[in-house]
């Protein structure tokens, strides 16, 4: 397997489980904050990914992305994107909705590397989701530059199954959620976000598929379900959270490539994955061989360093002790990001 800039093998994590001799490729992960947590967290759920490196980017230092012009937002995710490139990655995952509703989506603009973004993954598990029967109405709760670009409208329009697709901002709650705000806070501030949501009874078309359209929401899951479905809905919800999907499409553009289905490049790329990624699937419920390699996760910020650090620690608390992976909370480096002049 070609080695990539930045993608030292990784060092054991204490488990009993050792690192492989030749190291697999880096994948970054960009968020506005630490919404994309909820995307890690997934990744970190595969006990055999075709990756040894994840680099992780928080651009704290212009968090919140939601209240942003689309062209500003669209300038700091390249520059993310570019960033992460830097540190090795072969390829870069889009969580923030906000950054993939300005335009920052997989075939959609030029990167150094390729990218794939949360919208069209999580569109098709909403779609999945109708066939099975589970709903044909969409609420997508977004922040408020997420709604404004109806990018999950046009999405779920495309993928076919969803009569009707109501996008509904939720101002503040990103930021409420980033300061690990809970409990009755939190479920006052969803309640406020939401209630003037008016949509047609369930009772009419099934239960209501309610799309997180921000990666910051499914560390407030449950508090969403709650207010909607006994508070403004009063009926059945279907609470759908795109992160998985997201880690599932990251996973998956490995896997065809160690197929040979395809390369990893992206205009202006020398360098790529092309092959060499035979029989790194995913492992239902296989126990991590000593051969196994552990994956290394490292954090960059664009500020609040502090701040990601604890925040991070929080919620992936139970995944710091994890078998297959080592998590460098200990050493977020904060990083500048160099965006192209605005025109």
């Amino acid at each position: 397997m070609r080695r990539h800039p930045g993608s030292a093998p990784s060092e054991t994590a204490g488990t009993g489980a050792r690192a492989c001799d030749v190291a697999g490729p880096t994948v970054g992960l960009f968020d506005s904050g630490v919404g994309g947590l909820s995307v890690l967290r997934h990744m970190l759920d595969y006990e055999r990914p075709p990756w040894s490196r994840i680099v992780y980017l928080a651009d704290l230092a212009h968090f919140p992305y939601g209240p942003l012009p689309p062209a500003e937002v669209r300038r700091l995710a390249l520059a993310g994107v570019r960033a992460l490139a830097a540190e090795g990655a072969a390829l870069v995952a889009i969580a923030c909705n906000t950054a993939a509703s300005s335009g920052v989506r997989s075939g959609a603009v030029d990167t150094p590397v390729p990218i794939v973004d949360i919208i069209g993954p999580g569109a098709r598990e909403v779609r999945a989701l109708a066939e099975a029967g589970e709903g044909s109405r969409a609420i997508v709760l977004g922040t408020e530059g997420t709604v404004r670009s109806r990018v999950w409208e046009r999405a779920l329009c495309e993928e076919g199954s969803i009569r009707d697709v109501t996008g509904w901002p939720c101002p503040f709650l990103a930021s409420l959620i980033e300061e690990g705000r809970n409990g009755h806070v939190a479920h006052r501030a969803v309640l406020e976000a939401v209630r003037g949501l008016a949509v047609s009874p369930p009772g009419q078309a099934g239960p209501h598929l309610v799309v997180l359209g921000c990666t910051h929401y499914p560390f407030a899951a449950d508090t969403f379900e709650e207010v909607l479905r006994d508070h403004v809905l009063h009926g059945q919800v279907r609470i759908v959270d795109p992160s998985g999907a997201l880690a599932a499409e990251v996973v998956a553009r490995f896997r065809s490539i160690g197929q040979g289905k395809g390369r990893l490049t992206a205009p202006g790329v020398r360098d790529s994955v092309d092959g060499g990624l035979e029989g790194l699937e995913e492992s239902s419920g296989e126990t991590q061989s000593s051969e196994s390699p552990v994956v290394e996760v490292v954090f960059r910020t664009t500020g609040r360093t502090g701040h990601f650090r604890q925040r991070a620690g929080q919620l992936l608390a139970d995944r710091l002790a994890g078998r297959g992976s080592r998590l460098r909370l200990d050493e977020v480096k904060e990083i500048t990001l160099t965006a192209d002049p605005a025109p």
